[in-house]
């Protein structure tokens, strides 16, 4: 099921420590448990190896997390996001923030599945 949809800019904070990605946008604010996200995906797809936490697509620029009651989406919009005050997690085109999101995840030891 689809839930709220994010850009890669509403990304507030990654916490490392507990494997959560803080997103706001306006008044509506998540919290992304990657943990629950695990669970939730190896729950739905049984052959899941319990380290995916959700879909991504490259070519149309986002990742579903898996998100409990309902999904939540982080798509990638903007063609260029520059950092010039620092306030920004992720800058560079679109691809180079997917792949640096991509990173952040794969640092932190979950997967995505690959809907390319």
């Amino acid at each position: 099921m689809h839930g709220p949809e994010f850009y890669d800019h509403n990304i507030k904070a990654i916490n490392k420590s507990d494997a959560t990605i803080i997103v706001e946008k306006g008044k509506e604010y998540r919290t992304i448990d990657l943990n629950v996200c695990a669970e939730n995906f190896k729950r739905n797809y049984s052959s899941a190896n319990g380290s995916c936490v959700g879909d991504r697509n490259i070519n149309n620029k986002y990742f579903f997390f898996q998100t409990s009651g309902i999904g939540t989406m982080i798509s990638f919009k903007r063609l260029y996001v520059f950092n010039f005050f620092g306030n920004r997690l992720f800058h560079g085109t679109r691809t180079q923030r997917f792949l640096q999101l991509q990173k952040v995840l794969t640092d932190l030891g979950f997967t995505t599945y690959d809907m390319t």
